[in-house]
């Protein structure tokens, strides 16, 4: 059973955040069509403002998934089980499903392997086994780290920009099913389903 989680405010309605997705939703097209200047116009913003947020137009949807990140998939392990952190993660991300379809495909400027989301995934993966629950983390854990780091990126990166059928639960089971037996051993929360 997933356990209802709901964000206990409203952390899209800052103004820094407000900002950002409001460039975010100017992006209509792929990131390597539409220029900064185009978002910016879409946006009603200055270039001055873009980059007080962004360093570049690849930067912005890196941004939204690590800013959503810490809220479910960060916490696993650490708050909640496996299958909570994927459920609620995927359903924060897919409210702007319709951003990655339009604006991610695979570019000549930033491939999107090559990105920091995966580098991201597995600092995050390594804290929360050697500070939260005092796993120390030998060769092979920090190939497993490493390696399914990249896998759960490409695969949430793939799903979210193709058109097939939103099934949370669905999504939910194949992304726990990834998951290396020993790093979901180690980060296991006691009692959870």
């Amino acid at each position: 059973m997933i356990s209802n989680l709901t964000l206990s405010q409203d952390v899209f309605n800052t103004p820094d955040i407000r900002t950002k997705m409001k460039i975010m939703h100017a992006v209509d097209k792929s990131l390597d069509r539409v220029t900064i200047s185009e978002i910016c116009e879409k946006a009603g913003i200055s270039r001055q403002t873009f980059y007080r947020h962004f360093k570049s137009k690849y930067d912005i949807p890196w941004w939204f998934s690590i800013f959503c990140r810490q809220f479910y998939l960060n916490e696993i392990g650490r708050t909640i089980d496996w299958r909570t952190g994927y459920y609620h993660h995927i359903r924060l991300i897919a409210t702007e499903r319709d951003f990655f379809r339009k604006s991610i495909q695979y570019s000549i400027n930033t491939p999107f392997g090559q990105t920091i989301m995966p580098q991201n995934r597995k600092v995050v993966l390594l804290e929360t086994l050697q500070s939260y629950r005092h796993v120390p983390v030998d060769h092979n854990m920090q190939f497993l780290v490493e390696t399914f780091s990249k896998l759960e990126c490409e695969v949430l990166n793939d799903w979210f920009r193709s058109d097939a059928p939103m099934d949370l639960n669905m999504w939910t089971d194949d992304l726990v099913s990834l998951v290396p037996d020993r790093l979901y051993r180690a980060l296991e929360i006691p009692g959870a389903k």
